[in-house]
């Protein structure tokens, strides 16, 4: 039994991985396979299709992502300003995608690139995610110093595209992922105008 969960563990390490970096389109079986160290067939003892593979990946994604930013606002206590906290929510999820998760940078990048009834219980199960993101902007909206006028959803949409479209850009080189992840702050706390104009 443990060596089954081991290798049907390598196979979601290496599928996320592959996603990660090639893309649905260009994720095949025999480059996860390869990199879980086994054969190709020997994927479907542990997973009926390719669908169900990477509907696994997507899931397990969402959890980490979710897991690891809730984390990081809720230390700061209830007590901390929403404007920290969203704060906190948005470097934590950029440092999240940017530091070798492949799990959550799978989900940013092949996301929009599912099939539609795949991408339908992946939504349903980001869910909580987005509530969750949706309650820390209208928690600032109520606080005041931010701008009232725009939809809650509105920001969180266009907040969450940003911030998932690092996975698909990043490379190391002269900014490291907490640098960006404080820049990716600053722009949406405070605009491109910025505090200074």
């Amino acid at each position: 039994m443990v060596q089954i969960e081991n290798g049907r563990t390598r196979i979601l390490d290496s599928a996320a991985a592959v996603l990660c970096k090639k893309g649905l389109a260009g994720a095949k079986l025999s480059d996860i396979a390869r990199m879980a160290g086994m054969l190709a067939p020997s994927i479907y003892h542990h997973f009926p299709s390719k669908d169900h593979l990477v509907e696994e990946v997507m899931m397990e994604g969402i959890y980490r992502n979710s897991r690891h930013i809730v984390t990081k606002v809720e230390v700061l206590g209830a007590e901390a300003l929403p404007l920290v906290r969203l704060r906190a929510a948005i470097q934590a999820h950029i440092n999240f995608l940017l530091t070798g998760d492949n799990y959550s940078s799978a989900v940013a990048r092949v996301f929009d690139d599912l099939p539609s009834e795949m991408k339908g219980r992946v939504l349903a199960a980001y869910s909580s995610f987005d509530n969750y993101w949706r309650d820390l902007i209208v928690a600032a909206q109520a606080a005041g110093g931010v701008n009232r006028s725009l939809d809650a959803t509105v920001v969180r949409k266009f907040l969450i595209a940003m911030l998932d479209s690092s996975a698909s850009w990043y490379r190391p080189g002269k900014l490291g992922p907490a640098q960006i992840a404080e820049q990716a702050a600053d722009f949406v706390l405070y605009g491109f105008v910025g505090r200074d104009a």
